[in-house]
């Protein structure tokens, strides 16, 4: 059975990486705010890239062709050099190189994301994956996290509040239908998604860079989401974005994560 959700051969002939089984955020996760932000004193406006949404979504890595530079049954390395040259500036206003390996083992899969500063000046970042899992009659999911961040208007965040019962997957229970599309913070780096009828989970286990994740539930769909991430949504425009995760590299710096997805059959 599939752990992750299966991409459809249309969405792979056609490009469609929403309708895929995982993807990067790079360099940044979720969403930042009409797609403006300011650092280091200089404004900065990006492309509003997911249809008529308000915001800019999600980066710009998932929408650009990647490199394969190693691939073979077990290992593949994937590389995205972007300049920020003409409308690609539109996408992501400063240099940089991003990197995904692939480990699979008899014991699970290792991801592993990278992101170096290529530019001249310093760049704000940071590094989120987006797995899809199905959502399968009487699914179970357990994750602890100290507080979440509730959406207002436009599905922006507001301050952090205690997770409500609803919401509070600290002890494995069905998934259900929480009407989720929200940021924990305050996360351990650990996840756990069990299909008790088909007697399998899967575990998640993160390198603590993630130290917030999303979940997205959303009502009536076969699927659902568990997002490491590392920093809040919109972080970048928060007073102080460095305290919600978001990490500011000088030249040539780089952030360095990893994801491991681990199968165990359940007695």
């Amino acid at each position: 059975m599939a752990l992750m959700r299966e991409t459809p051969e249309r969405a792979l002939r056609d490009g469609m990486v929403r309708q895929t089984s995982c993807y990067p955020l790079i360099p940044y996760s979720n969403r930042i705010a009409q797609g403006r932000f300011s650092f280091e004193g200089v404004e900065h406006r990006l492309a509003l890239n997911f249809g008529d949404h308000p915001h800019s979504i999600h980066g710009n890595a998932w929408q650009k062709p990647w490199e394969v530079m190693e691939a073979d049954e077990a290992h593949c390395r994937l590389v995205l050099v972007h300049r920020p040259e003409g409308d690609e500036a539109r996408g992501w206003p400063f240099a940089y190189r991003a990197e995904q390996l692939f480990d699979l083992s008899p014991a699970g899969l290792t991801l592993t994301l990278s992101l170096e500063n290529e530019d001249r000046r310093a760049m704000p970042a940071g590094l989120g994956l987006h797995p899809f899992f199905p959502k399968r009659p009487g699914v179970r999911l357990q994750f602890a996290a100290e507080r979440v961040f509730p959406n207002g208007e436009e599905s922006l965040p507001m301050d952090a509040v205690s997770i409500p019962s609803d919401w509070n997957y600290r002890t494995m229970r069905e998934l259900g239908e929480p009407r989720l599309d929200n940021c924990f913070a305050g996360w351990d780096g650990m996840a756990r998604i069990a299909y008790v009828e088909e007697r399998i989970a899967l575990s998640i286990e993160a390198n603590p860079l993630f130290g917030h994740l999303v979940v997205y539930v959303p009502t009536g769909r076969d699927f659902f989401a568990v997002e490491p991430v590392s920093h809040m949504n919109d972080a970048i425009n928060r007073p102080n974005p460095t305290v919600h995760g978001l990490k500011v590299l000088k030249p040539g710096e780089r952030l360095t994560a990893q994801v491991r997805f681990r199968v165990e059959i359940l007695s």
